[in-house]
């Protein structure tokens, strides 16, 4: 009998040891998570639900990263944050970010989100605005480093826009709106992510909006997507890999969950309705699945374009120097997914 005790005891504390080993295994993970901090290019709406999946479907945890998301206040901004070593990584604009650059701030475009572009200027119906052009005379309201009142130039000069009769009223991203349905301005600067929120607005007063989308008027420019300092790409490529991984696995899986990715935004952001989290959501899911985005991966950049985006700021924008192309993005960190929309 004493035999087979000390056999049970010896099966019994093999198990226990077994199960430690397990238990440390699963709290190591937990206890390795970098911290890292990602600032968004505004406040927080619907068009980044797929950034939240990231968060709470685990697959930031999944790369060992304790991940804070932080509101932005315009590209520019956002681009100085990430450029000064302020935040680990960002989501901005890259048109911004080409000046930016031309300027000496080292950071560059690890993966594209906004694949065709959403800058929009929206104005009130009845206006007497039917054409970009017609901005000419009127006062444009928005925050001075709003990515499509950075490339208003590049707008202007395609459509023959007199810039010095164009005047600017610098406001906070709350206020534009507000100033528009008011008169106090003939036109503001948004992201098209944003019109149904502006368009709800402007039934709740009896207004209808009217917009001019920047795409569709010529302007085909790459636009948001995860920034990095050429610093953290050189000397902590596995992190910039293990974030790139992450994020985009939550934004592919917002692509094929689209209920279920704005049921999870909408409990970190509760005070943006469903159905408008929803709507902006289902624009940035449009811009992001283009046809590069489908045979390539979604996050993926052609040389073509970038040169195209880069040539385009630069000429309008009359910066010093054209940047060259390689010191603006990077395709390296990206894990070739390939969403299907439902």
């Amino acid at each position: 009998m004493k035999g087979k005790d000390g056999h049970r005891v010896a099966s019994w504390a093999a198990i226990l040891a077994g199960i430690a080993i397990v238990l440390l295994l699963q709290a190591a993970p937990g206890r390795a998570q970098e911290k890292v901090t990602f600032a968004l290019d505004f406040f927080a709406y619907g068009k980044h639900a797929g950034f939240y999946a990231a968060l709470d479907r685990g697959f930031y945890r999944e790369q060992g990263l304790d991940v804070t998301i932080l509101r932005g206040s315009g590209s520019g901004d956002t681009i100085k944050r990430i450029g000064a070593g302020s935040e680990n990584f960002g989501f901005a604009d890259t048109a911004s970010l080409i000046p930016a650059r031309a300027r000496g701030v080292q950071v560059k475009e690890i993966a594209m989100i906004h694949d065709r572009n959403l800058h929009t200027l929206f104005f009130l119906k009845g206006s007497g605005m039917t054409r970009p052009k017609d901005l000419e005379g009127r006062r444009i309201g928005g925050t001075e480093g709003d990515a499509t009142r950075v490339i208003f130039p590049a707008f202007a000069a395609v459509n023959g826009i007199d810039e010095k009769k164009v005047e600017w009223v610098t406001m906070t991203a709350e206020a534009r709106l507000p100033s528009l349905l008011a008169g106090r301005v003939d036109a503001g600067v948004w992201f098209f992510t944003e019109a149904p929120t502006v368009l709800a607005r402007a039934r709740q007063v009896g207004k209808e909006v009217g917009w001019f989308l920047y795409p569709d008027w010529g302007v085909d420019v790459y636009s948001n997507g995860l920034i990095a300092t050429d610093r953290t790409i050189r000397e902590r490529p596995d992190l910039t890999r293990r974030f790139v991984h992450a994020t985009l696995k939550g934004v592919a899986w917002g692509v094929e969950n689209p209920e279920a990715v704005v049921d999870l935004f909408v409990r970190h952001q509760p005070t943006i309705s469903r159905d408008l989290a929803m709507a902006h959501w289902q624009i940035a899911v449009d811009h992001l699945m283009t046809a590069t985005a489908v045979k390539m991966g979604i996050g993926y950049m052609t040389r073509e374009k970038m040169e195209r985006t880069r040539d385009l700021i630069t000429e309008t924008m009359k910066l010093p120097v054209k940047v060259p192309v390689e010191d603006l993005y990077t395709n390296e960190f990206l894990p070739k997914l390939f969403p299907r929309r439902k």
